[in-house]
Protein backbone atom coordinates (compact mmCIF):
# COMPACT_ATOMS: atom_id res chain seq x y z
CA UNK A 1 0.00 0.00 0.00
CA UNK A 2 1.45 3.23 -1.02
CA UNK A 3 1.50 6.45 1.00
CA UNK A 4 0.08 9.83 0.08
CA UNK A 5 3.72 12.41 -0.56
CA UNK A 6 2.77 14.89 2.54
CA UNK A 7 5.07 17.46 0.43
CA UNK A 8 2.87 19.48 -1.83
CA UNK A 9 4.41 20.49 -5.52
CA UNK A 10 5.66 24.13 -5.41
CA UNK A 11 3.63 24.76 -8.77
CA UNK A 12 0.30 23.58 -6.88
CA UNK A 13 0.74 25.84 -3.60
CA UNK A 14 1.63 28.71 -5.90
CA UNK A 15 -1.52 28.12 -8.42
CA UNK A 16 -3.87 27.84 -5.02
CA UNK A 17 -2.39 31.02 -3.83
CA UNK A 18 -3.18 32.93 -6.96
CA UNK A 19 -6.29 31.62 -7.17
CA UNK A 20 -7.52 32.51 -3.20
CA UNK A 21 -5.46 36.72 -4.32
CA UNK A 22 -8.45 36.16 -6.96
CA UNK A 23 -11.29 35.63 -4.86
CA UNK A 24 -10.30 37.62 -1.92
CA UNK A 25 -9.58 40.63 -4.65
CA UNK A 26 -13.13 40.30 -6.02
CA UNK A 27 -14.43 40.51 -2.24
CA UNK A 28 -13.04 43.80 -1.76
CA UNK A 29 -13.82 45.79 -4.96
CA UNK A 30 -17.97 44.25 -4.66
CA UNK A 31 -17.85 45.42 -0.94
CA UNK A 32 -15.67 48.33 -1.00
CA UNK A 33 -14.74 49.96 -4.18
CA UNK A 34 -17.74 48.99 -6.30
CA UNK A 35 -20.32 50.95 -4.16
CA UNK A 36 -18.11 54.29 -3.87
CA UNK A 37 -17.89 54.25 -7.49
CA UNK A 38 -21.29 53.65 -9.29
CA UNK A 39 -23.29 54.18 -5.92
CA UNK A 40 -20.93 58.47 -5.58
CA UNK A 41 -24.26 60.39 -4.53
CA UNK A 42 -27.71 59.38 -4.77
CA UNK A 43 -30.20 59.72 -8.04
CA UNK A 44 -31.32 63.39 -8.39
CA UNK A 45 -33.97 65.18 -10.31
CA UNK A 46 -32.19 66.99 -13.13
CA UNK A 47 -33.32 70.97 -12.43
CA UNK A 48 -34.65 73.36 -15.44
CA UNK A 49 -31.76 75.39 -16.18
CA UNK A 50 -32.95 76.66 -19.82
CA UNK A 51 -33.12 80.92 -19.25
CA UNK A 52 -30.76 81.15 -16.10
CA UNK A 53 -27.67 83.04 -16.36
CA UNK A 54 -24.51 80.40 -16.37
CA UNK A 55 -23.37 81.74 -12.62
CA UNK A 56 -27.34 80.78 -10.98
CA UNK A 57 -27.47 77.42 -13.05
CA UNK A 58 -24.14 76.45 -11.19
CA UNK A 59 -25.07 77.90 -8.30
CA UNK A 60 -28.54 75.24 -8.01
CA UNK A 61 -26.44 72.30 -9.46
CA UNK A 62 -24.43 72.36 -6.72
CA UNK A 63 -27.48 72.30 -4.55
CA UNK A 64 -28.38 69.42 -5.88
CA UNK A 65 -25.01 68.11 -6.03
CA UNK A 66 -24.81 68.18 -9.30
CA UNK A 67 -22.16 70.50 -11.78
CA UNK A 68 -22.01 72.41 -14.93
CA UNK A 69 -20.42 71.46 -18.27
CA UNK A 70 -19.88 74.32 -21.29
CA UNK A 71 -19.80 72.27 -24.36
CA UNK A 72 -20.37 75.27 -26.40
CA UNK A 73 -21.58 78.97 -27.31
CA UNK A 74 -24.58 80.10 -29.94
CA UNK A 75 -26.30 83.29 -31.25
CA UNK A 76 -29.43 84.45 -29.71
CA UNK A 77 -32.20 86.40 -30.92
CA UNK A 78 -34.03 85.97 -27.39
CA UNK A 79 -31.51 84.88 -24.82
CA UNK A 80 -29.21 87.44 -23.76
CA UNK A 81 -25.09 86.70 -23.39
CA UNK A 82 -24.22 84.22 -20.91
CA UNK A 83 -28.00 82.66 -20.42
CA UNK A 84 -28.46 78.73 -20.87
CA UNK A 85 -29.82 78.10 -23.72
CA UNK A 86 -30.38 74.30 -24.05
CA UNK A 87 -28.81 71.41 -21.81
CA UNK A 88 -28.65 67.57 -21.44
CA UNK A 89 -30.01 65.93 -19.87
CA UNK A 90 -33.06 67.26 -20.12
CA UNK A 91 -35.48 68.57 -17.02
CA UNK A 92 -37.17 66.45 -14.76
CA UNK A 93 -34.91 63.57 -16.11
CA UNK A 94 -32.66 61.82 -13.20
CA UNK A 95 -29.37 61.67 -12.73
CA UNK A 96 -26.67 60.55 -10.25
CA UNK A 97 -25.21 62.83 -7.95
CA UNK A 98 -21.64 64.47 -8.91
CA UNK A 99 -22.08 64.25 -12.50
CA UNK A 100 -22.92 67.07 -14.80
CA UNK A 101 -24.95 68.51 -16.62
CA UNK A 102 -24.10 69.39 -20.17
CA UNK A 103 -25.09 73.23 -21.19
CA UNK A 104 -25.10 75.58 -24.42
CA UNK A 105 -24.54 79.33 -23.23
CA UNK A 106 -26.06 82.08 -25.68
CA UNK A 107 -23.43 84.39 -27.62
CA UNK A 108 -26.14 87.17 -27.73
CA UNK A 109 -28.11 88.30 -30.55
CA UNK A 110 -25.47 88.39 -33.53
CA UNK A 111 -24.84 92.39 -34.54
CA UNK A 112 -25.01 93.19 -38.18
CA UNK A 113 -23.90 96.11 -40.27
CA UNK A 114 -26.33 98.92 -41.19
CA UNK A 115 -25.68 99.49 -45.08
CA UNK A 116 -25.88 102.43 -47.32
CA UNK A 117 -29.01 102.91 -48.80
CA UNK A 118 -28.40 106.67 -49.53
CA UNK A 119 -29.70 107.29 -53.37
CA UNK A 120 -31.32 104.18 -53.32
CA UNK A 121 -35.25 103.80 -54.07
CA UNK A 122 -36.77 102.51 -51.47
CA UNK A 123 -37.91 99.26 -52.66
CA UNK A 124 -34.00 98.60 -53.23
CA UNK A 125 -33.41 100.25 -49.56
CA UNK A 126 -35.90 96.82 -48.58
CA UNK A 127 -34.21 94.27 -50.31
CA UNK A 128 -30.71 95.21 -49.49
CA UNK A 129 -32.15 95.78 -45.30
CA UNK A 130 -33.68 92.24 -46.19
CA UNK A 131 -30.16 90.87 -47.14
CA UNK A 132 -28.61 92.34 -44.14
CA UNK A 133 -31.14 90.61 -41.71
CA UNK A 134 -32.37 93.84 -40.78
CA UNK A 135 -35.94 95.12 -41.69
CA UNK A 136 -37.57 98.21 -42.30
CA UNK A 137 -38.18 100.93 -39.59
CA UNK A 138 -40.60 103.90 -40.32
CA UNK A 139 -40.29 105.48 -43.61
CA UNK A 140 -39.97 109.81 -43.10
CA UNK A 141 -40.45 112.12 -46.67
CA UNK A 142 -39.72 115.41 -46.88
CA UNK A 143 -39.71 117.57 -50.29
CA UNK A 144 -36.46 119.14 -51.89
CA UNK A 145 -35.66 119.84 -55.69
CA UNK A 146 -32.13 116.83 -55.54
CA UNK A 147 -31.49 114.60 -58.92
CA UNK A 148 -34.06 111.74 -57.97
CA UNK A 149 -37.56 111.41 -56.64
CA UNK A 150 -38.25 108.83 -53.87
CA UNK A 151 -34.45 107.99 -53.08
CA UNK A 152 -33.07 107.62 -49.53
CA UNK A 153 -31.67 111.21 -48.12
CA UNK A 154 -30.63 109.36 -44.77
CA UNK A 155 -31.15 106.49 -42.49
CA UNK A 156 -31.32 105.74 -38.39
CA UNK A 157 -29.10 104.36 -37.38
CA UNK A 158 -26.40 105.02 -39.53
CA UNK A 159 -24.99 103.41 -42.43
CA UNK A 160 -21.83 101.42 -41.15
CA UNK A 161 -23.54 100.90 -37.61
CA UNK A 162 -23.69 97.77 -36.10
CA UNK A 163 -27.19 96.94 -34.78
CA UNK A 164 -28.50 94.07 -32.99
CA UNK A 165 -29.82 90.90 -36.13
CA UNK A 166 -33.65 91.72 -37.19
CA UNK A 167 -33.02 95.54 -35.78
CA UNK A 168 -35.10 98.44 -37.68
CA UNK A 169 -34.06 100.68 -39.43
CA UNK A 170 -35.59 104.45 -40.21
CA UNK A 171 -35.90 105.57 -43.74
CA UNK A 172 -35.65 109.16 -44.49
CA UNK A 173 -36.68 109.93 -48.21
CA UNK A 174 -36.43 112.82 -50.16
CA UNK A 175 -39.45 113.83 -53.01
CA UNK A 176 -39.29 116.45 -55.51
CA UNK A 177 -41.85 118.87 -55.89
CA UNK A 178 -44.12 121.15 -53.51
CA UNK A 179 -46.19 119.04 -51.57
CA UNK A 180 -49.57 118.21 -51.41
CA UNK A 181 -52.42 119.84 -48.87
CA UNK A 182 -54.65 117.84 -47.14
CA UNK A 183 -57.13 118.27 -44.38
CA UNK A 184 -56.51 117.23 -40.93
CA UNK A 185 -59.26 114.59 -40.26
CA UNK A 186 -60.49 114.10 -36.57
CA UNK A 187 -58.58 110.90 -35.29
CA UNK A 188 -60.15 111.59 -31.95
CA UNK A 189 -61.30 108.14 -30.62
CA UNK A 190 -59.50 106.03 -33.27
CA UNK A 191 -57.07 102.66 -32.21
CA UNK A 192 -53.16 104.24 -32.86
CA UNK A 193 -51.89 101.44 -34.49
CA UNK A 194 -54.50 101.83 -37.14
CA UNK A 195 -54.31 105.59 -37.41
CA UNK A 196 -50.05 105.40 -37.37
CA UNK A 197 -49.78 103.14 -40.57
CA UNK A 198 -52.41 104.90 -42.61
CA UNK A 199 -50.68 108.33 -41.52
CA UNK A 200 -47.36 107.00 -42.18
CA UNK A 201 -48.99 105.66 -45.60
CA UNK A 202 -49.93 109.13 -46.40
CA UNK A 203 -46.56 110.32 -46.30
CA UNK A 204 -47.11 112.01 -43.05
CA UNK A 205 -44.47 111.97 -39.45
CA UNK A 206 -45.40 110.97 -36.00
CA UNK A 207 -43.06 113.40 -34.33
CA UNK A 208 -44.21 112.92 -31.00
CA UNK A 209 -46.50 110.36 -28.87
CA UNK A 210 -47.89 111.52 -25.69
CA UNK A 211 -49.71 108.82 -23.26
CA UNK A 212 -52.17 109.64 -20.83
CA UNK A 213 -54.71 107.96 -18.11
CA UNK A 214 -57.93 108.04 -19.06
CA UNK A 215 -60.16 105.42 -17.07
CA UNK A 216 -62.91 105.01 -19.21
CA UNK A 217 -60.67 105.03 -22.86
CA UNK A 218 -59.02 101.32 -23.91
CA UNK A 219 -55.64 101.62 -24.65
CA UNK A 220 -54.16 103.50 -27.59
CA UNK A 221 -56.97 105.38 -28.12
CA UNK A 222 -56.24 108.27 -29.58
CA UNK A 223 -57.27 111.71 -27.08
CA UNK A 224 -56.38 114.87 -29.30
CA UNK A 225 -53.62 115.45 -32.03
CA UNK A 226 -52.09 118.69 -33.74
CA UNK A 227 -52.82 120.09 -36.08
CA UNK A 228 -56.51 119.47 -34.99
CA UNK A 229 -59.35 118.36 -37.15
CA UNK A 230 -59.90 120.78 -39.97
CA UNK A 231 -56.48 122.26 -40.42
CA UNK A 232 -54.80 122.47 -43.70
CA UNK A 233 -51.46 120.04 -43.44
CA UNK A 234 -48.95 119.58 -45.67
CA UNK A 235 -47.67 116.21 -47.23
CA UNK A 236 -44.12 115.01 -45.23
CA UNK A 237 -45.74 117.26 -42.49
CA UNK A 238 -45.09 115.95 -38.57
CA UNK A 239 -48.47 115.00 -36.36
CA UNK A 240 -48.14 115.01 -32.55
CA UNK A 241 -50.62 112.30 -31.05
CA UNK A 242 -51.88 111.92 -27.75
CA UNK A 243 -53.01 108.38 -26.61
CA UNK A 244 -54.63 106.62 -23.25
CA UNK A 245 -53.21 103.95 -21.15
CA UNK A 246 -54.01 102.47 -18.34
CA UNK A 247 -50.07 102.77 -16.32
Amino acid sequence: MKVLNRDIHPVLFYGIAVVAAFFAGVAIFNSILLPGLVGRGDVVIVPDLEGMSLGLAEERCSEAGLSVTVVGNRYSDEAPEGYVIEQDPSPEGSLKGGRAIRVVVSSGCKMEVVPDLVNRTLRQAELLLESARLRKGRVARIFGHGAGENLVVSTSPAPGSEVPRSSAVDILLEMRGEPREFVMPDLVGKDLPFVKDRLERMGFQISRIVTRREGDKFPNTILSHDPPAGSLIKEGEAIELVVSTVD
